[in-house]
């Protein structure tokens, strides 16, 4: 696992760890209607957070393939990463990586929690959870379709000679950054606008900047075409909207 993951997750620990605020409810939030969904829904959150973390450890020699299927880049993705890409494609990989696992977590779930300065412990749990639970759901689709697409990536396919597998060549698309990025964005500004939350602005202003600034990122660090990041963002904006939107009524 990279240091931009480890990280992010740290990151969310410490988000979700913070001393929860003055309870006005008397009823924990585990109990009651809306606390058995709350309790469903974090078990989903939390399971899937896992089957992508395994996804990306112990079973990734297992998923990902050796040879590529979409191999050849279309014309654009050749120009724009011919133009965009960095000499240094570690460090652009690493600003990437600390943008989305990182900063973007950070601003998102931590401009949610500032919105409401006596907000209870059950209150934040519903503001947040839809974005973890976001995340979590797009990110485990992203794994499915970069295992079963195969592309290759654009370091591997502009290497000098033939370049030494690893199980990162083939899963280019798209891009899990930049779903990440506008799932959480999009996602926490929706949750903003519905309670009318002075961060609104802010929330979209600084996520849709941290994503996008996300995306070139990628694409210097030569670990993604522009159409992995373009799908990729779009992904994030689609699940943002919609899952956010199915749990509304249970929260």
């Amino acid at each position: 696992m990279n240091i931009g993951r480890v990280l992010g997750v740290a990151a969310l620990v410490a988000i979700l760890s913070t001393p929860a605020r003055a309870e006005k409810d008397p009823t924990p939030w585990y109990r009651g209607k809306y606390g058995r969904n709350r309790v469903v829904h974090l078990s989903l959150t939390v399971s899937l957070g896992l089957v992508y973390l395994a996804s990306e450890t112990v079973l990734k020699d297992d998923l990902t393939t050796p040879s590529c299927r979409w191999c050849e880049p279309p014309a654009f993705d050749r120009v724009t990463r011919n133009a965009l890409v960095w000499e240094d494609k570690k460090r652009a990989d690493l600003l990437s990586s600390i943008d989305a696992y990182v900063v973007a977590p950070i601003v998102g779930l931590g401009l949610l929690i500032a919105s409401e300065a006596d907000a209870s412990p059950s209150r934040i749990i519903d503001d947040t959870l839809p974005v973890l639970e976001t995340v979590a759901i797009s990110q485990v689709i992203t794994q499915i379709v970069k295992f079963s697409v195969s592309r290759q990536r654009p370091y591997a396919h502009f290497a000098d000679g033939e370049p030494l597998y690893t199980t990162d060549d083939n899963a280019s698309f798209w891009s899990g950054h930049s779903a990440l990025g506008f799932g959480i964005t999009a996602s926490a500004g929706l949750i903003c606008h519905w309670r009318g939350y002075w961060t609104e602005p802010y929330v979209w202003g600084a996520g849709i900047a941290l994503s996008l600034s996300t995306e070139y990122l990628r694409i210097a660090a030569d670990k993604h075409y522009l159409s992995d990041v373009v799908v990729g963002g779009f992904v994030g904006i689609g699940a943002g909207l919609v899952i956010p939107r199915l749990m509304r009524r249970e929260l």
